[in-house]
């Protein structure tokens, strides 16, 4: 009887071990880059158009984590690309990591029928090299959306609306420094914003 008592006390404190923390971040972790924001009952509307620049609005949630799950729900009222970026903090200073397109790529050439994947290995401040996997995906405007972004080891696994993606990289490796959910034109609603941290 103590053989077993002790084997389920070990058991349960393994799992203890490796829960997950729950983040919903606050303002004080939240950033806007360009265009305007508002919250109210419990929905974030972000509205803004492209700069000169060539980006639209984005907010970041500064939120450190090794291995995790990022997840929000997500609408826009005009068909267009809808970008979550990862970025992390190698040699100091923010770069990508992981960015997932919904309903594009990174350029305006990019078919609106994909999920696109970019994962950034051997890429370097002077010299961008970027890897680019595309699936066949669509969102429509006007409904609700769910995205998941699960970090483990060197893979990440992308569950868009219940369809799952994943990609490897090396780079995946890293900590992820903050996560960013980006638009281009009009109004961006999110909610659930959550960063599950696996502790």
């Amino acid at each position: 009887m103590r053989i077993v008592t002790i084997v389920s006390l070990v058991g349960l404190c393994m799992i203890s071990a490796m829960q997950a923390e729950d983040i919903i971040p606050g303002a004080e972790q939240t950033t806007l880059l360009r265009g305007t924001a508002e919250v109210n009952d419990g929905i974030r509307s972000v509205t803004g158009e492209t700069d000169a620049t060539g980006h639209g609005p984005i907010t970041y949630y500064n939120v450190p984590f090794d291995e995790g799950t990022f997840s929000l729900s997500w609408t826009v009222k005009k068909e267009q690309s809808v970008a979550f970026v990862f970025d992390g903090k190698r040699n100091g200073k923010a770069t990508h990591v992981l960015k997932v397109y919904v309903n594009g790529g990174p350029s305006r050439r990019c078919n609106e029928n994909t999920l696109t994947l970019v994962t950034y290995d051997g890429s370097t401040r002077q010299k961008k090299k970027a890897k680019v996997v595309t699936h066949k995906h669509h969102a429509d405007a006007g409904k609700w959306h769910e995205i998941s972004v699960t970090f483990k080891g060197n893979q990440a696994t992308i569950v868009a609306d219940r369809k799952t993606f994943m990609v490897t990289s090396a780079r995946l490796r890293e900590s992820i420094e903050k996560c960013g959910i980006g638009h281009s034109l009009g109004t961006l609603q999110t909610k659930d914003v959550k960063i599950d941290k696996r502790t």
